[in-house]
C-alpha cells in the first residue's frame, strides 16, 4: 500500500519546532520576505501561506508551549530586552532565573525580527488561520514581552541608529495591533524620541552599510508604516532614500567601512532572488527588499534600479541578459513589470554627497563619475571627519574605484581599524589599510602606523582631523571627465594640511595629486606618501623596489565582464621618493589577499610635499609594462601637474583649474 505523501507545511512545522534554538533576530527576515511576496502575488500562493502558518506556529505558539512545559513560558519575549548579562544568557530577576538567547528570545538584537513576527501574525489573523485560543496565547506573549521586567524604554539607545530602529519596528506594530499592551505610553514615547532624533538631524549616520544599513532602513519603514509617518514624514524618508541611492553602483561597489564582493557563482541568486543577493555579504537579501519597499511607497523607478543592482547585479552595457537572469528578475520584480514599471538609472555626474541634505549639509562623500550606467568609471572618497557608531575609518580615503565593470580599489573591510586591547579585531592593518596619504615617524617601516598602540610620537587622525568644509568640489566637463578636490587640516599633526585633487577620465584613468604640508611639531622626523591597496597575485613581491610602477588584477568584476581586467599604478618619479609594497591582511568580510603599494619620502615641517599617482585600467593578463610605459608625468615646484596617457593629456594647475585634451 502506497504511503500517504507528507504534508510539506506540517513537515516544516515539526522541523522548526524541534530545534534547540534559533535566531530570533535575523532568522525571521526570510519569513517576512515570504509574507511580502505572498501579499504582492495577490495572496493566491496557498503553499506560501501554509509555510507562513507553519513557521509561526512552530517558532511562536509551539515554542511557547514547549517552554511552558518546562515552567519557562513567562521567560519568552518577542521583541528585545534591555537586561544585561553575558552574550548567551542573562539574569532576569532576583530569583536567579536565566534568560537564554535564541531560546527565550533574541537578546538586545532580538527585536530585529520583531516586525516580521508581527506582520506574519497579522496576516494569519486576518486570513482566519488562527483560532481564538491561538490569538489569546499570542496576545499574552505580546503583553509579557512589553513588561518592564524585559524592557526599560529609557535604557539603551535613544537615538536614530540600527539598534533602536531595528528593534522599534516590532514594538511599533505591537502598539498598532495591541494598543492596551503594558508600557504602551512608555513605548510610544520612546518611538517618538528616536524618530525625533532622526527628524531633527534630517538623516541618520550609518557607514558600515552591510549589514547594518538595511537594519536601520527597514526599521525606519516599519515605524513609518505602523505610525502613519509614511505619509506625514514622506519628504524625510525620501531624502534618506535618495542619499542611500548614491551608495549604489552598477556592477561592482565598495563601502566606506566594509567590503562588498560580488558572488562568483550566481546560480543561488537566480534560484532564489528574494533571499540571496548579488553581493556576498551578510543577509544579502535585505538590501534589495528595502529598495523594493521604497519603490512601492514612492513609485520611483530609480529605487527599482537600485533593487535590481543589489539583487541581480544589473544588466550589461548592451542591455541583454541571459535567460536565468530574466527569469530571476521576473520572480523578484514581477509586480512592477505587470504594471509597466521599469528600473531607471539615476542621473550621473560628479557631486559632493551630503549628510543631512537640505538641513545640515555636512559633506560626507565625494563622487566622481559621468554616468550611473554599467561599465562607466566611478571613484568615491569618504569625507566625514568624526568618529561615530560603526565608523572605524575616518575621512579622506578612497573607498571605491572601478572602470569597465571591474573594481580596482576598495575599502579594506569591516572592523579593519577596531582594536580589542592591542589586537586588531576585524583584520586589516588599521590606519595603513586605507587608500589615503599616510604620515608616520621615521622609526617605522612605511606605511605601518602604530594606530592606537602609539606612544605619542605619531600623531593620530582620529579625533584630530578637520575637513575644510569649503574645500570639497566635484564637477564634470562637457565630455564627461570628472574632477574632485578636498582638504583636511590637522592631518597627522596640529596645523598639518593635506589636499587631494583627482581627475577621472571617461576612459577610466584615475589621476590623484596629493599635497602635504606638515605642521611645525613634525620637524624633520616624519615620512609621508600615498598608499594604495591592490589585489595580490602570485607574481607580486613585497618590499622596496626601484621601479615607480605596479600592476595588479581587478579586485572584483561585474558578472557580465568576462575579460580579465587589470590596472597599472604609476607614481611620478620624484628624486626623493622610495617605492615599495607590503602584504596586507584583510578583514573578515573580504576574501583573498591584497598588497599596499606606496611612494613615500621624508617631509619637512611647513614645506609642501607633492605626490602624483596615476591609475590606468587595461584588459588582458600582461604584467603591465606596456600600460606603464604609455604614462608620462610632470610636476612643477609651483604645483602644476601634467599627465599624458596615450592620446590623452590631463592638467591640473596651481589655482585649482583642470583640463583634458584628446589628441
Amino acid at each position: 500500500m502506497e504511503k500517504p505523501k507528507a504534508n510539506p507545511a506540517e513537515s516544516l512545522r515539526k522541523e522548526l519546532a524541534s530545534r534547540d534554538r534559533y535566531s530570533f533576530s535575523r532568522g525571521w527576515w526570510v519569513w517576512d520576505r515570504l509574507r511580502y511576496r505572498y501579499a504582492e502575488g495577490g495572496r493566491e500562493d496557498r503553499a506560501a501561506f501554509q509555510q507562513l502558518e507553519a513557521a509561526f506556529r512552530a517558532l511562536i505558539l509551539d515554542w511557547h508551549e514547549k517552554l511552558e512545559a518546562k515552567s519557562e513560558g513567562d521567560h519568552m519575549y518577542l521583541y528585545f530586552t534591555t537586561r544585561t548579562g553575558t552574550r548567551r544568557e542573562e539574569i532576569i530577576d532576583q530569583d536567579g532565573r536565566i534568560l537564554r538567547r535564541d531560546i527565550h528570545g533574541g537578546g538586545y538584537h532580538g527585536g530585529w525580527g520583531g516586525a516580521a513576527r508581527m506582520r506574519v501574525y497579522e496576516e494569519l489573523a486576518n486570513q482566519g488561520a488562527l483560532s481564538d485560543s491561538d490569538q489569546e496565547r499570542f496576545q499574552r506573549l505580546v503583553y509579557q514581552s512589553l513588561e518592564k521586567r524585559f524592557i526599560d524604554f529609557t535604557a539603551k539607545t535613544q537615538a536614530a541608529n540600527n539598534h533602536s530602529y531595528g528593534n522599534a519596528g516590532g514594538v511599533a506594530l505591537a502598539l498598532k495591533l495591541f494598543p492596551d499592551a503594558p508600557q504602551a505610553d512608555e513605548a510610544g514615547a520612546w518611538i517618538d524620541r528616536i524618530w525625533q532624533h532622526l527628524s531633527d538631524f534630517g538623516d541618520w549616520k550609518e557607514w558600515n552599510y552591510y549589514p547594518y544599513g538595511p537594519i536601520f532602513l527597514h526599521g525606519m519603514l516599519d515605524i513609518a508604516e505602523a505610525t502613519r509617518r509614511i505619509d506625514s514624514d514622506r519628504a524625510l524618508i525620501q531624502t534618506i532614500g535618495d542619499r542611500c541611492l548614491g551608495f549604489v553602483r552598477a556592477g561592482v561597489r565598495g563601502n566606506p567601512n566594509c567590503g562588498s564582493p560580488t558572488r562568483k557563482e550566481l546560480s543561488a541568486v537566480y534560484e532564489d532572488p528574494w533571499n540571496v543577493g548579488y553581493y556576498e555579504v551578510e543577509t544579502s537579501g535585505r538590501d534589495a527588499h528595502f529598495w523594493r519597499r521604497m519603490a512601492r511607497h514612492f513609485e520611483k523607478p530609480e529605487y527599482l534600479w537600485a533593487a535590481e543592482q543589489v539583487s541581480l547585479g544589473g544588466r550589461p552595457p548592451d542591455g541583454d541578459a541571459p535567460r536565468d537572469y530574466e527569469a530571476a528578475y521576473r520572480c523578484a520584480f514581477g509586480w512592477f513589470a505587470d504594471r509597466g514599471i521599469h528600473p531607471r538609472a539615476p542621473s550621473g555626474g560628479s557631486c559632493v554627497g551630503m549628510l543631512s541634505p537640505g538641513k545640515r549639509n555636512v559633506p560626507e562623500r565625494l563622487y566622481l563619475s559621468s554616468s550611473r550606467e554599467p561599465g562607466a568609471p566611478f571613484a568615491s572618497f569618504f569625507l566625514y571627519d568624526k568618529k561615530e557608531a560603526h565608523l572605524d575609518n575616518l575621512g579622506g580615503f578612497l573607498y571605491e574605484y572601478a572602470a569597465n565593470g571591474a573594481k580596482f580599489l576598495h575599502c579594506s573591510g569591516k572592523y579593519n581599524n577596531v582594536y580589542s586591547g592591542d589586537v586588531l579585531r576585524g583584520g586589516g592593518a588599521g590606519e595603513s589599510s586605507l587608500d589615503l596619504l599616510v604620515a608616520v615617524h621615521k622609526r617605522h617601516a612605511f606605511p605601518h602606523h602604530p594606530n592606537r598602540k602609539g606612544d605619542g610620537r605619531d600623531p593620530m587622525r582620529m579625533g584630530q582631523i578637520q575637513l575644510d568644509a569649503d574645500s570639497p568640489t566635484a564637477e564634470n566637463n562637457s565630455d564627461g571627465d570628472a574632477y574632485g578636490h578636498f582638504a583636511f587640516n590637522s592631518f597627522y599633526g596640529v596645523d598639518s594640511r593635506w589636499t587631494r585633487r583627482a581627475i577621472l577620465t571617461t576612459e577610466g584613468a584615475l589621476i590623484v595629486a596629493d599635497e602635504y604640508i606638515p605642521g611645525a611639531s613634525l620637524g624633520e622626523a616624519y615620512q609621508a606618501g600615498p598608499v594604495w591597496h591592490l589585489a595580490a597575485e602570485e607574481r607580486m613581491t613585497t618590499g622596496a623596489q626601484e621601479a615607480n610602477w605596479f600592476s595588479a588584477p581587478a579586485l572584483d568584476q561585474a558578472w557580465w565582464q568576462t575579460e580579465p581586467q587589470r590596472v597599472a599604478l604609476y607614481f611620478h618619479p620624484d628624486a626623493g621618493n622610495r617605492y615599495g609594497s607590503v602584504q596586507q591582511t584583510v578583514s573578515q568580510d573580504i576574501g583573498g589577499r591584497n598588497f599596499a603599494a606606496f611612494a613615500c619620502r621624508s617631509v619637512k615641517a611647513e614645506e609642501t610635499a607633492r605626490f602624483l599617482s596615476v591609475f590606468v585600467p587595461f584588459c588582458g593578463d600582461a604584467a603591465g609594462e606596456e600600460a606603464a610605459a604609455q604614462i608620462k608625468t610632470s610636476l612643477s615646484e609651483s604645483g602644476e601637474y601634467a599627465v599624458e596617457i596615450g592620446n590623452i593629456e590631463a592638467r591640473m594647475d596651481a589655482g585649482g583649474g583642470w583640463s583634458i585634451l584628446r589628441k
